[in-house]
């Protein structure tokens, strides 16, 4: 029997906006009511495709990529959708999809709201009606990302808390979903934390101090107040214990003063893409927004004192020569409580040669007074790469050469001018078979360019003689150690 595939999507944004209408059920309801009132169809074998948050511009859904492959391999030849933003929000792709590719295949595709089926177009094109659709999804992903930006700017320079979930301290108004309030069951840590800091502690003393008095965590306050589990995002750490990061983002979170902070990530104007961060001075600040729990001058002591530490002073994250001791950092885990491992380095001062240590320890256990052996990097790493030689065969290992050639800019630029001439075609500036003859000079283009950087970057096969960061990213998940033992690999 025919297959016909139900796709159904909902995004980030239909969540935020709690829209019924959108909802995954109700999609799938409208979609199965129509093919029940579908004398044609109702007979096929329907099979569900469904993306719960991603957004139509991103193309690296899980069901919409199975989808595809069920298409390539001839096993869905039907495809049936709420409206073609459902399935795809980017309209030269999109346009690609109905012009091109479902054709080719024999694929009939339906999007219910548009009024849109294959079967009833004239060859492979698609009128204009649709083509001005397709355009207007691919400019609503943006155009909504923009305006909902520009709305949130505006609350914010109101001093209106746009944040689902305040600092650790604080706590949502009840009777105001702008405003935050003192949380008094725990504002008394975040003081006893500045008062510990202004005396000269140690954050890790701070730490040590909070679990020895069973003191909760952040993220159980947040739990209690949100009544949304976290558990999972703790599944391999032990997410009951104060360490010294939890202490330093206390420590620099300028909120506390009464200073509402904003902008200190740049959003992208596109839907799904990541946010950077900003430099510290381009930060946005509404002062006395809210009740302080330290002041403004006990905050600006405390960074002045942990500044004046000369192992902290002058260095970004990135920049920590202890971020490097090891290919196995990051990787390597206790068995205790399966938190990651931090790498120490020593050196100790020799007549010929300095002789180096570098010993994997765990901090959680020590923070919480448990005593256990560390792990000597250099009897560890033979034993792991060992393991992966053995288990993967591995012999050699490629070290590309350095190319003068910005291969992203040049084919972000063949990429723009493809969009450039494919929008002018729609526009109808060009005939359909000049954007073709433009595609395909593009294409050739963008194929030499990627055959041009391929030789250019042409591998030398080097000999595998010490663990590496990038056998550890190919091959391997985390690794438990005992002392100088490996207890378990988990492979990826």
């Amino acid at each position: 029997m025919s297959k016909i595939a139900l796709y159904i999507r909902l995004s980030v944004e239909d969540q935020v906006k709690v829209d019924e209408s959108e909802s995954i059920v109700s999609q799938r309801m409208y979609l199965n009511d129509y093919l029940d009132k579908n004398a044609e169809l109702k007979h096929l074998e329907r099979v569900e495709y469904v993306d719960d948050g991603y957004s139509g511009t991103n193309e690296k859904r899980p069901s919409y990529q199975r989808l595809l492959e069920d298409v390539k391999s001839g096993q869905v030849k039907n495809i049936l959708v709420k409206d073609m933003s459902r399935f795809l929000r980017d309209y030269i792709a999109l346009g690609d999809y109905l012009e091109n590719i479902f054709p080719f295949l024999g694929i009939r595709f339906i999007a219910i709201n548009d009024g849109y089926d294959s079967n009833d177009e004239v060859g492979n094109g698609t009128d204009l009606d649709v083509q001005f659709k397709t355009l207007m999804y691919d400019f609503y992903s943006k155009d909504a990302s923009v305006k909902t930006k520009t709305v949130k700017d505006t609350l914010n320079r109101q001093g209106k808390v746009q944040a689902w979930s305040p600092a650790y301290g604080y706590m949502k108004d009840p009777n105001d979903k702008h405003k935050i309030i003192i949380d008094e069951k725990v504002a008394w840590v975040v003081r006893k934390i500045f008062d510990f800091a202004l005396d000269g502690l140690s954050t890790r003393k701070i730490a040590e101090y909070l679990n020895a008095e069973a003191i909760d965590v952040p993220s159980k306050r947040k739990l209690e107040l949100t009544e949304m589990d976290y558990a999972s995002r703790f599944e391999e750490t032990d997410s009951s214990t104060w360490t010294n990061g939890a202490v330093i983002d206390i420590l620099n979170n300028e909120n506390y003063t009464g200073t509402y902070v904003f902008n200190m990530y740049e959003r992208s104007i596109f839907i799904g893409r990541k946010s950077k961060a900003r430099p510290k001075d381009e930060w946005e600040r509404v002062y006395n927004n809210h009740e302080a729990i330290i002041s403004i001058e006990e905050f600006e002591k405390a960074k002045a004192l942990r500044e004046n530490n000369s192992f902290l002073k002058g260095k970004k994250n990135t920049d920590f020569p202890w971020r490097q001791h090891s290919p196995l950092q990051g990787f390597a885990r206790c068995p205790i409580c399966n938190h990651i491992l931090g790498c120490q380095k020593t050196v100790r001062k020799q007549k010929i040669k300095d002789k180096v240590f570098r010993y994997f320890r765990c901090r959680i256990c020590k923070l919480n007074g448990i005593s256990r052996d560390g792990s000597n990097a250099d009897y560890v790493e033979p034993i792991v790469l060992e393991a992966i030689k053995n288990r993967y065969d591995v012999k050699v290992v490629e070290e590309a050469k350095p190319t003068d050639i910005d291969v992203a800019k040049e084919l972000q630029d063949l990429e723009l001018s493809k969009q450039l001439s494919y929008e002018k075609y729609k526009l109808g500036k060009i005939t359909r078979l000049d954007f073709i003859d433009i595609k395909k000079k593009i294409d050739v283009k963008i194929q030499e360019l990627e055959e041009l950087n391929s030789v250019e970057n042409e591998s030398v096969d080097v000999p595998v003689e010490e663990l590496t960061r990038e056998l550890m990213d190919q091959y391997i998940e985390s690794v438990l150690l005992e002392g100088n033992e490996v207890l378990e690999i988990k492979w990826k």
